[in-house]
């Protein structure tokens, strides 16, 4: 969630929305009595002097006085219900119902005077973990990929599988494996066009090698782009997976600190299950008792279960910094994990502070 303007003595935030985690935590904040901005558009109706009725569409900005609230899972928006107490433009339409709509990329006013401590600190936070996007290209014998990471989460931009001329060679003059490299040149330059990546390399130190030697081959300032060469097992689609479990890339970026953190909660449910716990029920009950420390849940489980009085109870606890809690970023190997533990997890202090 990006500030883009804020007004302490009304208490209002001008904000874009950047990830559906911000939909979840706006959700939580806003709520009855909040005041609620947008541009937007609404159909005005106009009667000509001939008794006729016309309808004409206008870009307007109003507010309502939230009433009431509602989530969409499936197209990953909220939208909020109320009262129109301001509008720019002068129509009848004060006090009439209006529907504010918000989804990624959309910019929203609140005026909340008790909320603007929250939204200050997540505007805070949010420019505290911005950071350069990461490009990871991971190959073997087998398969070379070509990873984009960003707080957003992962997104594998295109892989290529080498026949078995190619693995006789180790990529050599092949024509094969020189068009695959030409393709990957082409698409690193389009890829950070715009922007200045970390470009990391995975595969064995003989495949890590090779990848940089033919980068620099064809495209020198793609080469000096490359901060680390990072040594797995295995390359392609399958490296990056690796890499993400050892938690060798890091974690400055969201989706890497998400696998790290995963990984953490796997070895303490094997050494301590006793003190590990699952499922929105035990969890809130173990929160209850203040013996949760940590709470990890999947995007997916926040969304299905953003009305849920017992997650209500639980974020509660987090807004009072009770509880530390993280939501994992969907479509990722961490979500799985933890999707087949039910979505939710709860380690408690004891093995937080071991």
């Amino acid at each position: 969630m990006r500030l883009l303007g804020v007004d302490k003595s009304r208490g209002w935030v001008r904000v874009v929305v950047t990830s559906n985690v911000d939909l979840i935590n706006l959700y939580r904040l806003i709520g009855p009595g909040d005041t609620v901005y947008q541009e937007t558009t609404r159909e005005v109706k106009k009667e000509r002097a001939s008794g006729e009725i016309d309808s004409e569409r206008i870009s307007l900005k109003v507010g309502i006085a939230v009433e009431k609230k509602s989530a969409d899972p499936m197209m990953k928006r909220i939208r909020f219900q109320g009262r129109i107490v301001y509008t720019d433009r002068e129509l009848d339409i004060l006090k009439k119902y209006h529907t504010i709509q918000v989804g990624r990329g959309d910019v929203i006013e609140v005026e909340s005077r008790e909320k603007l401590p929250y939204f200050l600190r997540l505007g805070e936070e949010s420019r505290e973990k911005r950071a350069v996007e990461m490009i990871v290209v991971s190959g073997d014998d087998e398969e070379l990929a070509i990873v984009k990471i960003d707080g957003e989460g992962l997104k594998i931009l295109k892989s290529w599988m080498f026949g078995e001329s190619s693995k006789r060679i180790g990529y050599e003059v092949e024509p094969r494996g020189e068009k695959i490299f030409d393709e990957l040149v082409q698409l690193l330059k389009e890829v950070t066009a715009k922007s200045n990546p970390k470009l990391v390399l995975l595969g064995t130190t003989i495949h890590a090698d090779m990848i940089a030697s033919e980068i620099k081959k064809r495209d020198i300032r793609i080469y000096n782009l490359i901060s680390r060469n990072l040594q797995v097992n295995i390359g392609g689609v399958a490296g990056l997976r690796e890499a993400l479990r050892r938690g060798i890339l890091g974690e400055e970026l969201k989706p890497l600190a998400d696998a790290i953190q995963v990984e953490r909660a796997m070895k303490a449910l094997l050494k301590h299950p006793e003190s590990f716990h699952m499922g929105l029920e035990e969890v809130a009950k173990v929160c209850r008792s203040r013996r949760g420390a940590l709470v990890l849940a999947t995007e997916d489980f926040i969304w299905e279960n953003i009305e849920n009085s017992l997650l209500d109870e639980i974020l509660s606890r987090v807004e009072k910094g009770i509880i530390d809690f993280r939501i994992i970023l969907e479509n990722t190997e961490a979500s799985d994990k933890i999707n087949s533990l039910g979505g939710i997890v709860c380690i408690e202090k004891k093995i937080i502070e071991d």
